[in-house]
């Protein structure tokens, strides 16, 4: 199968996780809403709400949310009304930013570990994933992985809390960070610290490092699409260290597969060129 098929059928798995993650919050909210004691008002402008959301016109549903708060409901209410603004701002509505804003105005009103570990958890998504904010997922990822007895996701909180000290520059800490998921072989992310420690050493200039790491990620792992990425980066550090048949051979043997063939065409034709002047 092609990378740009098997790319195609990620984006579908990912459009179709958001669309299912969006149903079950939104099933959640309406058995919240339900179990709550509000005033027959409220409970009619809620109604309001929801019906707005089935028929998938979440600016509506919003605005309705905005007028149920200028009731002044109860905590419990608000709490459940900033977390359903939440998820239309982030999720529906792809204004990332307003979403954390109503994900995080519930720890002002609560304390309670169900609600801080599952806004963390939504907060901690839309920082890391879609926004790239790699501060705000750091934070996010090292409060998750303190939490005690540890959570489901655990492995994933603290490869993405590495990832994102990685993506900051923050190379000691990485360092010292990735050892347990490397020395631990159940870890869930036990193989693409192999990718980690080869783009840590990548950024250290200590390429042949970088190159082992890379070497020993591409031993284990099995999707094609990360594979091409690793090969990319080390046929760069290759490049580097001035090994240009082996880089070329390598960006070569990946040109079909790189989802942008503009630059890996631009990086062979640089590598045979400066072979090319060699020979004179």
């Amino acid at each position: 199968m092609s990378l740009k098929i098997q790319l195609k059928a990620l984006k579908n798995q990912v459009q179709m996780k958001i669309k299912n993650n969006f149903k079950a919050s939104l099933l959640l909210a309406l058995f919240l809403f339900t179990s709550c004691d509000f005033t027959p008002r409220i409970h009619q402008q809620i109604l309001v709400a929801q019906k707005y959301i089935t028929d998938q016109e979440y600016s509506r549903a919003v605005k309705q949310y905005h007028e149920i708060l200028e009731e002044v409901p109860s905590k419990d209410i608000k709490i459940k009304i900033y977390y359903q603004l939440g998820e239309l701002y982030a999720i529906s509505l792809g204004q990332y930013r307003k979403g954390i804003h109503y994900y995080e105005k519930i720890r002002e009103l609560t304390n309670n570990p169900i609600w801080l570990v599952k806004t963390q958890e939504r907060v901690g998504e839309i920082a890391f994933t879609y926004i790239k904010d790699y501060k705000k997922s750091e934070s996010i990822y090292e409060e998750l992985i303190s939490f005690r007895p540890k959570l489901n996701n655990f492995d994933l909180y603290e490869y993405r809390y590495v990832f994102s000290q990685l993506s900051r520059n923050k190379f000691k800490e990485v360092e010292k960070n990735l050892i347990p998921l490397q020395n631990n072989v159940n870890h869930k992310f036990h193989t693409d610290a192999f990718y980690l420690y080869g783009r840590l050493y990548f950024h250290n200039q200590e390429w042949q490092k970088s190159v082992s790491y890379l070497r020993e990620y591409i031993k284990r792992e099995k999707r094609r699409d990360k594979i091409v990425k690793a090969k990319f980066l080390m046929g760069n550090a290759y490049e580097t260290m001035e090994k240009l048949k082996t880089a070329y051979n390598i960006y070569y043997s990946i040109i079909s597969e790189y989802p942008n063939t503009k630059v890996i065409q631009a990086r062979l034709k640089s590598v045979y060129e400066r072979r090319i002047s060699r020979r004179r």
